[in-house]
């Protein structure tokens, strides 16, 4: 892969996860990435459980050596240096460092740089051509800005939760730190188009990135008229508020997924479960009449697999190219062969007592551009 953000120079504050999440894919992308800790303290992920080292992998560490795995991992491909801002020694030393830097990125509660004095104003005038991005879970201004947030505060507070889980259950957190990460992706994008902007006008620039607005931005895809018109967004479980089949389903011995997303995919799926007699009844006979006959079709397609495995089911629907996959647990995607394929999970053997360690390798950018 080419490294295109070779010779770009980063200087990471940032600690948890929506900080380093970012700055661990700028490194991905070439970027020599500096981790700037507190002294004695670091990340406060250096100190979670697991930990691995010469003694193997265990949720208590048990020497000075063991590291926490999950540091390692949010920090993999950067260098680490202690430097205490509190300190004018350690903030001249940070300030040396601004001079020969691209990047300055810090997910510090907002304020905090302005009081040690090293907030964009400040630094610019060392260094005009600095690229400062800070994240946070409100954004600098607002009467937000001064609350503490984490994952689950901002799914709670951007409306992911209000729209996750079941219309009869509570609102649910998604599964992955999605209100950690997808703000980092924004401050990786929001980056990478300053660094563009730098080669045409030579000047830096500011981001902003507030935590809660970037997760609002994706809790819907249809317009907000139009929500507020028809009472949506709702929790809907697994199912689409527009189309039907659309949710997972089970089989005797797990789950799949079914997606059919238009007349075409309707009829092949009525043809891969044997039921063509139903291609004239007046119901189903576009979205909206699959939709508002939902519990029908549902009825139909858990009739249907009520006798097959997921394979099965999968190989049927296949056949006919009906939108469908497996809903795999975790111990079935690490054995994933398409993932294996991509190389995302990699195998790490300690020196010491040769223990397996399976870590999940982020490689969400492959060039499309030859290196010849």
């Amino acid at each position: 892969m080419r490294k295109h953000l070779e010779g770009i120079k980063v200087l990471d504050l940032t600690a948890y996860l929506s900080g380093p999440y970012a700055t661990l894919n700028l490194a991905a992308l070439g970027a020599d990435v500096i981790k700037i800790e507190r002294p004695k303290i670091g990340d406060p992920c250096r100190w979670n459980p697991p930990f691995a080292g010469h003694n193997g992998v265990s949720f208590e560490m048990k020497n000075d050596t063991d590291m926490s795995i999950l540091y390692l991992k949010r920090n993999r491909g950067k260098r680490s240096v202690f430097l205490n801002l509190k300190e004018e020694k350690g903030k001249a030393l940070f300030r040396r460092l601004v001079e020969t830097s691209d990047i300055v990125i810090e997910n510090f509660s907002p304020g905090v740089m302005e009081r040690m004095g090293l907030d964009y104003p400040d630094l610019k005038e060392i260094n005009p051509g600095i690229i400062y991005c800070s994240i946070s879970g409100y954004g600098q201004d607002g009467p937000f800005r001064d609350r503490t947030a984490f994952d689950l505060t901002i799914q709670a507070t951007s409306g992911i939760m209000g729209i996750t889980g079941y219309p009869d259950g509570p609102p649910t957190r998604c599964g992955a730190w999605i209100g950690d990460m997808i703000p980092s992706l924004y401050g990786v994008v929001g980056i990478l188009a300053a660094l563009y902007s730098r080669e045409k006008t030579g000047q830096g620039d500011k981001i902003d990135i507030a935590m809660q607005a970037a997760c609002f931005s994706v809790v819907t895809d249809e317009a907000l008229d139009y929500n507020m018109s028809l009472r949506m967004p709702v929790r809907t479980g697994n199912r689409n508020p527009r189309l039907a089949p659309w949710n997972s389903y089970k089989a005797k011995d797990g789950h799949l997924i079914i997606c059919v997303a238009n007349n075409t995919q309707w009829n092949a799926f009525l043809k891969a479960i044997g039921r063509e007699d139903l291609e004239a009844d007046k119901r189903f006979k576009n979205q909206e009449g699959r939709f508002r006959y939902s519990d029908d079709v549902e009825h139909i397609v858990n009739q249907w697999l009520e006798n097959l495995t997921r394979q099965e089911a999968l190989n049927r629907l296949r056949e006919y190219k009906v939108p469908c996959d497996a809903v795999l647990e975790y111990e079935e995607v690490l054995e994933c062969p398409q993932l294996n394929h991509r190389k995302m999970i990699q195998e790490v053997i300690g020196a010491a007592d040769k223990a397996a360690i399976l870590l999940v390798r982020v490689r969400p950018y492959q060039s499309l551009v030859s290196d010849t």
